[in-house]
């Protein structure tokens, strides 16, 4: 991570500065092909409002996590099974931007 405070999400991808291909956009949730995919299939689901990872959400926030769960249930009954999905998370220092987000990715690593 270049710089642990930079929030890609927020300063870039929520706020339009970084053009994307929406997949899903509500008050609350976002969800995008990546700018820079590792997979063939890889769509980024955010929170629209700053929370940093899992372990900082709080309770009044439950229902954020929720729809983003739910966002992802539904964008996955439209993707090829056969080749595997994965819903990945990263904190610490796997995660490249203080903001929570889901990976949905189909398929092996293409780089």
């Amino acid at each position: 991570m270049s710089n642990e405070n930079y929030d890609f999400y927020c300063e870039e991808a929520i706020s339009g500065k970084t053009k994307i291909v929406k997949v899903f956009e509500s008050k609350n949730v976002l969800a995008f092909h990546h700018t820079k995919p590792s997979y063939k299939t890889h769509i980024v689901i955010t929170s629209k409002k700053h929370i940093a990872d899992l372990p900082s959400l709080k309770d009044e926030d439950l229902n954020i996590l929720n729809e983003m769960l739910k966002v992802a249930r539904d964008i996955s009954k439209t993707l090829n099974k056969t080749d595997g999905i994965r819903l990945i998370t990263n904190m610490g220092k796997f995660q490249d931007t203080p903001h929570l987000h889901f990976h949905l990715v189909v398929g092996e690593k293409i780089k």
